[in-house]
């Protein structure tokens, strides 16, 4: 997860995608995919419950992007923030 303890103020779903019951390489793909639609200064959300999703993929598609990334964790629900810039 990122190095943030609480969720920083831009950490506000403009679009977001659920992919839960998906396991790799899906997240990081749809995820892929929909940042390129977006414009930039929006935020994507991606809701998963694929820890490892979580913990690798998506972490290194948003450093690989010069991507922030913010991820949080209800339950067995993650929430996981790309601000595109």
């Amino acid at each position: 997860m990122s190095s943030e303890t609480i969720r920083p103020q831009w950490a506000k779903a403009d679009v977001s995608v659920d992919v839960c019951g998906e396991s790799c390489p899906i997240p990081e793909l749809t995820a892929s995919k929909r940042l390129k639609e977006m414009p930039p200064a929006k935020v994507l959300e991606v809701l998963t419950d694929h820890q490892a999703s979580v913990d690798v993929t998506l972490p290194d598609l948003a450093r690989g992007m010069g991507y922030p990334y913010y991820a949080e964790k209800s339950g067995d629900l993650y929430r996981f923030f790309i601000a595109k810039r």
